[in-house]
């Protein structure tokens, strides 16, 4: 007897290759994120109008759905081999999805198909067919080291999180025949801003711009001829005084100055700290659509180099501001000036007011305008002379409009024509001509080629065209984020709190370590130079102490010998020299005696309360453990107890008054269990006769 072999399923038990398909499904017909599903079969998906980049909107932003080495061209094509079929399908999916329910920025999004690349070369390097319900360990341990080849560390240990998060998805919704635990393993980059050495403290000055950058660019802002060199060096300025993110400053408003009264700390020529009433000033900041304004407050110094910068942006970019108002009030029609206004009525316009609709010069230059401009009607009269129609002219500029007008950047609250920094097309273009008609965009990318040359040097960047360099003679380098990281670290260095450094430049505060750049070097000579002027106090300065008789070295040698290092920790300044011994008491930065601090230090007083808060709630908790009788919370009690009673007090001596602020202090550091520690305790108890005596042995020898 014949019969077919029906494989059973039980009801309500759906296989993981089902699961994998109606998630396809799902992603292909119910979603309608990144692109249009009719789109869907496309290898290369044109996603630039799913992410609203800061300062820039690029449209040209494509998912190609390739595999991994394939290269890109900026048309959109691709050089390449494309993702098998289903597997692509699960690819896109996940884009999709993943889109949908976590958007990141595209930079992250391309770094998910990326992980997914990876993940289908890493079967096809094994012999297998890319098949997710198949995938298993060895298979992502070879995706991520195929994710190695050519990228340095940090990139690496990002791909092979956003290779596990893959894993992850496929785990949780079952996707998988044989499902397991993985994790990457590959071990977090150290943070270099805690790293010591000549290569941090190269790393950290390439961070910051040279003095003779910012020299460079004062030489510019005073003496800029062009409009370009005026503009920029303007934003410049007011990135020179206030921490702006690049498309912040771009971004600006027309009124974005603001002015108030408050009191003011004066310090007058005696010395004297006083309080005075008096106008401060800031610049407004829309971080971006959706988030609201704030103000950057301007230090005194810099008030009127930013204000100049402010007023001369709102003087270049006028003409562009009120072309942008004439637009929002008549969309549809092209901005003539008001010599060539009668030619609104016309039908036919010639060739010579063509040309100066255009600005350009010669007539060659038009009639290459029209050769790239087919769709323009053109006709010639009985004695030669060529006549286009002003319809068509008219259409074709007002494509050329920006993208988001009348709203800049995409930001329905601020049309173009409130805004300070916009251009007319090509106005800071190097060798095209300024086509006064049309708007232009002036982004991040535009201010960046400023600041750094592009196009493999053909383009210089402003210090080369100026002749500046480096003291070396090297080419200046600066970055939009230079600016930023350099106030940071300047404020760092003046002793500004992490929370006033962290609202004055827009961010949380647990970022603001990224953005310190000061080095070993500069808080060793601070804290050298703070006990020259206050001294110290505590058993690590006693023999440096001014009242003891006949010493052998000046007091300013031995504490230039005694402090040989200093670097910042969580509890104070680390004056531990690492080139004499390694440190004794490695994450006991609390209990350490070569750990100082300085009185008045506020940053380090809102530290300590913080931790004091947190060992609190420790001591608490280990206190109900150790009554519930838990082993070992006595252990735990004791050590909290300590620590809670060190901070104590370091607080009494931020508030004691008679210590004058500035004064370096040390204390005691805490008793830890070493050799020596548990043979002093061993005495004492044989002595105290305090002791267990285990009995004799059973045996003999």
């Amino acid at each position: 007897m014949n019969s077919a072999v029906v494989e059973f399923v039980p009801r309500g038990t759906v296989g993981p290759t089902s699961r994998l398909e109606d998630f396809i499904r799902l992603a292909r017909d119910e979603l309608n994120v990144l692109i249009s599903s009719e789109d869907w079969d496309l290898s290369s998906w044109n996603v630039g109008g799913s992410f609203l980049t800061k300062g820039v909107n690029r449209i040209n932003r494509y998912l190609h759905y390739y595999r991994a080495g394939s290269r890109a061209n900026n048309d959109g094509s691709v050089n390449g081999t494309v993702l098998d079929p289903h597997y692509a399908d699960f690819a896109k999916a996940y884009c999709r999805y993943m889109h949908a329910t976590s958007p990141v920025q595209f930079e992250n999004q391309n770094k998910r198909l990326n992980a997914l690349q990876f993940i289908e070369a890493a079967f096809r390097s094994l012999g297998l067919p890319p098949r997710i319900p198949d995938c298993n360990p060895t298979i992502l341990n070879t995706a991520v080291a195929l994710a190695k080849d050519g990228v340095g560390a940090a990139r690496h240990y990002q791909l092979a999180l956003f290779i596990e998060q893959i894993h992850r998805f496929c785990f949780e919704h079952r996707f998988y025949n044989a499902p397991f635990q993985w994790r990457h393993g590959v071990r977090k980059p150290k943070d270099r801003t805690e790293e010591l050495g000549d290569s941090a403290k190269e790393w950290r000055e390439d961070r910051l711009p040279s003095p003779e950058a910012y020299s460079a660019l004062g030489q510019v802002f005073r003496n800029a001829e062009t409009f370009t060199d005026q503009l920029m060096s303007a934003v410049s300025a007011i990135f020179c005084s206030v921490p702006i993110r690049a498309h912040e400053g771009l971004q600006l408003r027309e009124n974005c100055e603001v002015r108030e009264r408050a009191m003011l700390k004066r310090i007058d020529p005696d010395g004297v700290e006083r309080e005075e009433e008096g106008e401060v000033y800031g610049i407004r900041v829309w971080p971006g659509k959706g988030n609201p304004p704030y103000v950057k407050w301007v230090p005194t110094v810099m008030v009127s180099v930013a204000q100049e910068a402010v007023q001369r942006l709102r003087d270049l970019c006028r003409p562009a501001r009120e072309i942008a108002a004439w637009y929002e009030a008549r969309p549809d029609q092209l901005w003539l000036p008001p010599r060539l206004e009668h030619l609104r009525a016309a039908d036919w316009i010639s060739m010579a007011d063509l040309r100066e609709i255009l600005g350009l010069e010669r007539d060659t230059s038009v009639n290459q305008w029209l050769t790239g401009n087919p769709e323009v009607q053109q006709r010639s009269d009985a004695r030669g002379q060529r006549w286009v129609r002003f319809a068509d002219v008219q259409r074709v500029l007002l494509a050329l409009m920006p993208r988001n007008f009348p709203w800049f950047n995409g930001d329905e609250t601020q049309p173009y024509s409130s805004t300070l920094v916009i251009v007319r097309r090509n106005e800071v273009h190097a060798q095209r001509g300024t086509l006064a008609c049309v708007l232009g965009e002036c982004g991040v990318q535009t201010f960046e080629h400023w600041l750094s040359g592009h196009d493999g040097g053909k383009k210089p960047s402003v210090f080369a065209r100026w002749g500046f360099t480096e003291r070396d003679g090297s080419p200046i380098k600066i970055t939009t984020h230079s600016f930023r990281h350099w106030l940071n670290t300047v404020a760092q260095l003046r002793g500004m709190g992490e929370l006033d450094i962290a609202k004055w430049s827009g961010r949380d505060p647990s970022q603001n370590q990224a953005y310190n750049h000061v080095t070993p070097e500069e808080t060793l000579s601070q804290v050298r130079e703070l006990l020259e002027e206050n001294g110290g106090i505590g058993p690590l300065f006693e023999a440096a102490s001014p009242e003891r008789a006949n010493r052998p070295i000046s007091r300013k040698d031995f504490l230039t010998a005694q402090i040989g290092s200093a670097h910042a920790t969580d509890y104070g300044i680390c004056i531990h020299d690492y080139s004499l011994l390694p440190c004794q008491a490695l994450g006991d930065c609390l209990g350490c005696s070569e750990n100082v601090f300085v009185k008045g230090d506020k940053k380090h007083r809102e530290k300590i309360e913080k931790r004091l808060e947190i060992a609190n709630k420790q001591l608490e908790q280990s206190k109900k453990a150790e009554a519930e009788e838990i082993y070992g919370a006595d252990r735990w009690t004791r050590d909290h107890l300590k620590r809670t009673k060190k901070m104590h007090a370091i607080l009494a001596i931020h508030r004691d008054n008679s210590i004058p602020d500035g004064t370096v202090i040390s204390l005691d550091a805490l008793s830890q269990d070493n050799e020596i520690s548990m043979a002093l305790r061993d005495r004492d108890a044989l002595r105290s006769g305090d002791v267990v005596h285990l009995p004799e042995p059973m045996w003999d020898g």
